[in-house]
């Protein structure tokens, strides 16, 4: 059987089970052991990472029924160290935690089974550093393949906040323990808001990657989306010139659209705080992206001449400023326009700022990302006074502004 043959067999087979999951609602639930039991929740969440939105509906309902079953077990079925484990995913799939607590009173689950458990529950209830103790003598890659993924997610979270470089190891030895899991779409997800908050943008470019690749179809996409909106104008606002290329990357996986809104929202808060670098990069790529005459191209030469403005390109600034038609763009940008004009003029009016036009190669874009010539130093008033007038400026990094 080839390797395709085999995949297509497999999804199959997870596709039967999920259904007949779904069909039952816990219906012969009564004869089967905890681990059985479980084994449908699992072929339930491989099915919504497939874009089953109906499994992914019906699945608190089942979790739910599945509780006064594992509860009504014989307690000897916690001797068997699977159905032990079955607990542990159960609770970690969002199951309630008397199940699990009741397993742990019977006394006995064997061990490494019972400390797993008492793990899980000190995570669920919230006990932070009872989890910690805990799971640090567990090696995710020892324990059975169905909780090691669920087993490095924990670790994870735990260690995120102190050690967010070591929750995104623990999130990549997940992924690579259960691929194409639930578990490793989460993890993907996870990574991905670690690695904005470490400012890794090569890490973010890569994972944003592999979660477009590997779940295209999974009900949290629009999650995903969102997070991705929002981290790329992130970066979009710190990088340095040498990170373009990255930035480009990044921003590259998603349609041409998305990549102009992109651009554009990059560029726009650039040009309000006062970093005509990447403001100038983001601005020349939104105006390729935008078709002639359209209020995206009058908004990506207004941001482009405004960049150009504060740096040593001056005159070419202005004429490319006053070529914008301000009936093309949006209210927010009309009152953007008149700040600029503002800030052109006073920039003038000091014969010390004026400059000879000339074009910004790609290395002087990296001196103007940090530029303190006498024009942009002047312009600081002003730009703080942009800041204060354009008060959306805060809705653009939240994914709000147009």
């Amino acid at each position: 059987m080839t390797l395709r043959a085999k995949y297509l067999f497999g999804l199959a087979l997870t596709s039967f089970c999920a259904s007949q999951a779904l069909g039952e609602e816990g219906g012969r639930l009564e004869t089967k052991q905890p681990f059985e039991i479980v084994r449908s929740i699992l072929a339930i969440q491989d099915q919504i990472v497939r874009g089953n939105a109906s499994a992914r509906g019906k699945l608190p309902k089942l979790i739910e029924q599945m509780a006064e079953r594992l509860l009504a077990s014989d307690r000897d079925v916690w001797r068997d160290p699977k159905n032990a484990r079955a607990a542990v995913l159960y609770t970690l799939s969002g199951g309630q935690a008397r199940v699990i607590r009741k397993a742990i009173e019977t006394g006995l689950p064997p061990q490494p089974e019972l400390e797993l458990m008492q793990g899980a529950l000190a995570y669920v209830e919230g006990r932070e550093a009872e989890a910690k103790k805990i799971f640090s003598t567990i090696d995710p890659k020892t324990v059975a393949p169905a909780t090691a993924g669920h087993v490095a997610m924990i670790k994870a979270a735990l260690a995120a906040k102190e050690n967010p470089g070591e929750a995104i190891r623990l999130l990549d030895l997940a992924r690579i323990l259960v691929p194409g899991t639930l578990v490793e779409e989460t993890a993907l997800r996870r990574e991905l808001v670690l690695a904005d908050e470490i400012a890794d943008i090569d890490k973010f470019a890569f994972l944003s990657s592999e979660y477009i690749w590997r779940f295209p179809h999974s009900a949290y996409f629009e999650s995903f989306r969102q997070r991705f909106v929002s981290s790329a104008l992130h970066f979009g606002l710190m990088v340095n010139p040498s990170q373009f290329a990255a930035l480009e990357e990044l921003v590259g996986q998603i349609d041409s659209v998305g990549q102009l809104a992109l651009y554009l929202q990059i560029s726009r808060k650039n040009v309000i705080d006062g970093k005509p670098g990447t403001a100038l990069f983001a601005a020349r790529k939104a105006g390729v992206l935008a078709a002639d005459a359209s209020a995206e191209r009058a908004r990506a030469t207004l941001y482009e001449s405004a960049a150009l403005i504060l740096t040593d390109q001056y005159e070419k600034g202005v004429r490319e400023f006053e070529s914008v038609d301000a009936s093309r763009l949006p209210k927010q940008d009309v009152q953007l326009k008149e700040v600029v004009a503002s800030l052109a003029k006073q920039i003038g009016d000091d014969p010390g700022n004026q400059r000879e036009p000339r074009q910004l190669d790609s290395n002087e874009l990296a001196v103007a990302s940090n530029s303190q010539s006498p024009a942009a130093a002047s312009a600081s008033k002003l730009i703080d006074l942009a800041q204060r007038q354009l008060g959306e400026a805060d809705d653009v990094l939240e994914g709000k502004a147009p």
